[in-house]
């Protein structure tokens, strides 16, 4: 097989610049199986992952030019989960996690908010302001409800970093050096109590970024520009201790439940940690380890515990999100999830030999040509502000999607051999007040495409592009799910069979659905999410969970699953089902089931069978699987066993008999790291296959602070 190995896509992540979980950390109690991480980056996106199975990037919250995420704040209750933003500007805005649309922009009527924090009741929230406003918003009121609670005296320095101590202060970190503290008793709402001054720079203006307080300690740890740690006393307001350890302005600081260790870090790349040595006549902290995961400045940590599961994430300039074990932070392993691309931005167009990638407001189209060398023949900046959420390619015909427009252009040839290509936009303004934006484009052909709708409708339109004319042709009518105020019966995979008669979709809730012209069916329930799903022919559906199991399932048949299915499902790979790496696509390509991840590239051999002689022995010894804490794996012993030998031993023992005289299968699974770090593979006809890269050493950089050297 020929393959296309492919450098030229520039596609670079954003800078992270805060990181929250959906949770508060209980030690005593296992992990939430409905806990999130949400990622806000510097573009404005705001990412959704699950730290189950390898971690899942499930949703992205799409974001505008120009509207960086500064901060994040996240409630779950057992009724509701309401996540809020900020960034740069006045608003806070509060997020529909089920269309990934803003629900409530709420004005503060002060400067530009810089910071933000949620209360201990979950009732009140507080940003800080550059014109050295501290407000307070009342959110009891429920989902979408911000309401006017109190303008907090103000005082002339930018409110950099915020806190609440409870419910009865709020603590600000200011740009003159100085952190306040704002009353939010009865008597005295809303005045200065108190004024704690940080080491003064002789240079420049010292800046309080960060600020962390241990309530059951009553104490507050502050972290500033001059590189100092300060521990203060919240009763009296006084100087505990003071760490110089850091070379440069600390960004991020973050504590855990018991509040005996707290972790540190910023601009001079490394993260600190702290813990706090105990005696029978004092306490005091000491400055315990540090390490040098992140080549760039860090903007935010978040801590999540539990009672198996205690993991630091950080991230920042260098865009990965790098996850650790507490417990082993000085020398455990980590995981770092840079170009990851589960939610990709690229599209290939065989039959043209066309690479396209879309990224914010912007799409780049190569060609590949016939000498192996490749030519950016067009680049589309989008007036909008708004970021992309999908695009789709056919014919000569590009779809492009945002959170609140659809639009349609034509490439068409102006030089063929030179290899010369103009865009022109396809104008219906019927069709724009029918459609307010999209999730998802899908073309069906030439001329028709679905359009799933932010409010998870699925429209058919066709397209007439002499006339610019666009009109719609069906109503997809979707099964009805069990209504939820989250995204859990939301739509994340949505595909056609290969004769494109067939809509299959695939839901969070692990619901897998078909649709025709004629009816609608569920085809399975999984109990575990479909991750990825792929169509082998016009009649049966692959789909990969996210425990990597592949299972094959007949489309329309009142069988379920296939032979293949039956046979090979509960035997797959050791190799495979213990890949630290989570899958990212997968298709099939004449009858094999290519699968790929940032690292690896694999196939399976859909004709063939695995070979249980050599697997079963596996099984049988199969320990638990260990991702050193790193992501959450909710299957010990008993239940893989349970669950990879469903089949009778009776059963086993036959199969093994009739095989034990064959010769083992060559190529019936095949697996290589040699790739790397991968963000698409496909198949680019009969015969080739096309591998798309973006290495680490490729992305644009910021210079980084410059750490000392010993040299040994």
């Amino acid at each position: 097989m020929e393959v296309h190995r492919c450098r030229f896509v520039d596609y670079t992540p954003h800078t992270i610049t805060s990181l929250v979980f959906s949770q508060p950390s209980n030690p005593e109690k296992p992990i939430s199986s409905d806990l999130k991480l949400a990622v806000g980056r510097s573009n404005g996106d705001i990412e959704i992952w699950n730290p189950k199975y390898n971690w899942t990037h499930e949703l992205t919250l799409f974001g505008s030019k120009g509207r960086s995420i500064e901060g994040l704040c996240w409630i779950s209750t057992k009724e509701e989960s309401r996540l809020f933003s900020i960034g740069g500007s006045t608003y806070i805005t509060e997020w529909d996690l089920k269309t990934g649309k803003p629900l409530i922009n709420y004005d503060c009527n002060a400067g530009i908010i810089w910071s933000i924090d949620v209360n201990e009741s979950n009732d009140k929230l507080a940003v800080g302001c550059d014109d050295g406003s501290v407000v307070l918003v009342d959110i009891s009121g429920g989902v979408g409800s911000l309401e006017y609670d109190i303008i907090c005296q103000r005082q002339d320095a930018r409110v950099l970093s915020i806190k609440w101590c409870k419910n009865d202060q709020v603590i600000g970190g200011c740009a003159d050096g100085r952190i306040r503290v704002w009353s939010n008793l009865k008597e005295t709402r809303g005045r200065i109590l108190s004024t704690m001054r940080v080491d003064k720079s002789k240079t420049e203006s010292t800046l309080v970024w960060s600020l962390n307080v241990l309530k059951n300690k009553n104490q507050l740890i502050s972290g500033d520009s001059t590189g100092h740690i300060k521990i203060w006393d919240l009763k009296f307001h006084t100087l505990i201790q003071s760490f110089k350890i850091h070379d440069a302005d600390i960004l991020t600081i973050v504590s855990d439940v018991k509040e005996n260790k707290f972790f540190s870090a910023g601009i001079d790349r490394k993260i600190h940690q702290f813990d706090l040595l105990t005696t029978k006549t004092n306490s005091k902290w000491v400055h315990s380890y540090n390490r040098l995961l992140h080549s760039n400045d860090i903007r935010a940590m978040a801590i999540m515990e539990s009672k198996n599961f205690n993991i630091l994430v950080s991230g920042g300039v260098e865009r990965a999100i790098i996850i650790q074990n507490i417990q082993q932070f000085h020398d455990g392993k980590y995981k770092k999830l840079l170009i990851n691309q589960q939610k990709s931005n690229i599209v290939l167009v065989p039959e043209r030999k066309l690479v396209i990638m879309w990224q914010d407001q912007m799409i780049k189209i190569w060609k590949i040509l016939e000498s192996g060398k490749h030519k950016l023949i067009s680049k589309l900046v989008l007036s909008d502000d708004e970021n992309i959420t999908s695009v789709d390619f056919s014919g000569n015909l590009i779809a492009v999607a945002k959170m609140t427009s659809v639009k349609f252009y034509e490439l068409d040839v102006v030089d063929e051999e030179n290899h010369k290509y103009m865009i022109n936009k396809i104008r219906d303004e019927k069709f724009d007040s029918l459609i307010s934006g999209a999730k998802k484009v899908k073309f069906i052909d030439d001329t028709r495409i679905l359009i799933l709708t932010t409010d998870e409708e699925l429209y058919e339109f066709k397209i007439d592009t002499e006339n610019s004319h666009i009109e719609l042709i069906d109503k997809i009518e979707l099964i009805e799910q069990n209504t939820s105020t989250d995204f859990s019966s939301n739509i994340n995979n949505l595909i056609l069979t290969p004769d494109h008669k067939t809509i299959i979709i695939s839901r969070f809730n692990g619901s897998v659905e078909s649709y025709t012209t004629k009816e609608s069916h569920i085809i399975t329930k999984l109990s575990s999410y479909p991750h990825l799903i792929t169509c082998h022919n016009n009649d049966q559906l692959l789909v990969l969970t996210d425990e990597n199991k592949i299972h094959e399932f007949n489309i329309s048949s009142d069988e379920l699953l296939t032979p293949w299915s039956k046979r090979n499902s509960e035997f797959l790979p050791r190799q495979f089902l213990a890949l630290d790496d989570k899958p990212q696509g997968m298709f099939v390509d004449e009858n094999k089931l290519w699968i790929y991840g940032t690292n690896f590239l694999s196939y399976f051999d859909l004709t063939k069978n695995i070979p249980i002689n050599k697997l079963y022995k596996n099984i049988n010894n199969t320990k638990k699987r260990n991702r050193d804490g790193l992501s959450v794996d909710e299957i010990d012993t008993e239940e893989i066993s349970q669950a990879e030998i469903s089949m009778k031993q009776s059963e086993i023992d036959k199969l093994r008999q009739t095989l034990e005289n064959e010769e083992p299968e060559e190529k019936v699974f095949w697996i290589t790291e040699k790739y790397r770090p991968i963000m698409k593979v496909g198949s680019f006809g009969s015969g080739e296959l096309i591998v798309i890269e973006r290495p680490y050493f490729a992305l644009p950089t910021t210079p980084a602070f410059n750490l000392s050297k010993i040299r040994i």
